[in-house]
């Protein structure tokens, strides 16, 4: 009797862990470095590059911008220079202020 529990509990167990991995994310997207260096390879513009753009353009109109909007702007700007960590966030705060 003790035989069957024991593998009846392992045949649950193996089903409950191949429905979890069904359910799993299965798309896999590359990290930020990776998918600009294929972009300039195949000869697409990143979408990084694009949305710079219309942040410098919002930034030199000399419009006033609500705080969000400038805070965006900065984030924008520190992801397109590439910054992370603490430079970024330096990065952020300066340009808040300004």
């Amino acid at each position: 009797m003790y035989k069957s529990i024991k593998i009846l509990s392992i045949a649950g167990a193996c089903a409950a862990a191949l429905v979890a991995s069904a359910f799993a994310q299965t798309s896999w997207k590359p990290p930020a470095e990776i998918a600009q260096k294929a972009a300039a390879e195949s000869g697409a513009a990143p979408a990084d590059a694009a949305a710079t753009p219309a942040a410098a353009s919002t930034a030199t109109t000399g419009a006033p911008q609500s705080a969000a909007d400038k805070e965006k702007s900065c984030a924008d700007q520190a992801k397109a220079k590439g910054l992370k960590g603490k430079a970024k966030k330096q990065f952020k705060a300066d340009c808040v202020k300004s």
